[in-house]
């Protein structure tokens, strides 16, 4: 089973809005997940793929609902394609799950599928692949999350065990801001950080493809302020890259 494995990270908490949904400006996902994937494990139960869906960890609704409601319709249909966000899944749990965050969704509603069949549930290792894929993929695109989703995830990593990211929710925000970064510490003059690759930037812990390349795209960087600033990298990964880089 996947695991992501992240520093500490915050995600700004603030109320959903899902005002002005429109599945078409997300497109397709282009994932050729299920080829093969029948016979394979569900992520979620442990129970052997009859039919398969491609799931969206995090739903399209929800990102929708948690601030991708303001992107351009290119970053939509990029979020939706985006693989570290997808997995193959028994279609009965997928249809479960729909647009559910990890406070919403429970055994209940795989067990009133009539597609499952009843007798399923979403095992502890299943709840830890959720809770720890859906703050990397949160954390990477500069999603938010609502309390209740706050506290669920809380309590899921605190039982994950090692290679769980250190999940704390940031100070609540209103809806349609993102959280307000700490002062960055001044940084040494002669260091700049530019001419990077995707690669060397992956190097770095808890550093992924989608961060990676907003990196070399808003590359140089004169300050820890500048790193900051990307969209998704927060006040921990900012500082990983500038010590990976410059030193501390």
């Amino acid at each position: 089973m996947p695991v992501v494995s992240l520093p500490q990270v915050e995600l700004p908490v603030a109320a959903e809005v899902g005002a002005g949904y429109a599945r078409d400006e997300w497109g397709p996902h282009n994932s050729g997940l299920c080829r093969g994937a029948v016979g394979s494990v569900d992520p979620y139960t442990g129970t052997r793929i009859d039919t398969c869906n491609v799931d969206h960890v995090v739903a399209l609704l929800e990102a929708h609902e948690s601030g991708g409601r303001d992107w351009s319709s290119g970053k939509k249909q990029r979020f939706s394609q985006d693989p570290s966000n997808h997995v193959a899944s028994r279609a009965c749990v997928n249809q479960s799950k729909g647009a559910d965050d990890i406070s919403e969704w429970s055994d209940a509603d795989i067990a009133s599928s009539s597609a499952c069949g009843g007798g399923y549930r979403v095992t502890a290792q299943g709840r830890c692949f959720l809770a720890v894929t859906t703050v990397a993929v949160k954390a990477d695109w500069g999603l938010a999350v609502d309390q209740a989703e706050a506290d669920a995830l809380s309590a899921t990593l605190a039982g994950c065990g090692a290679g769980s990211p250190d999940f704390e929710p940031a100070e609540r925000v209103a809806p349609s801001t993102t959280a307000v970064p700490p002062a960055a510490t001044p940084a040494p003059r002669d260091c700049v950080i530019a001419g990077r690759s995707a690669a060397d930037y992956q190097a770095v812990s808890g550093i992924g493809r989608v961060l990676a390349a907003r990196l070399v795209e808003a590359q140089p960087f004169r300050r820890r302020a500048d790193l900051q600033a990307v969209s998704g990298i927060g006040p921990a990964r900012s500082e990983a890259v500038w010590s990976h880089f410059c030193g501390s």
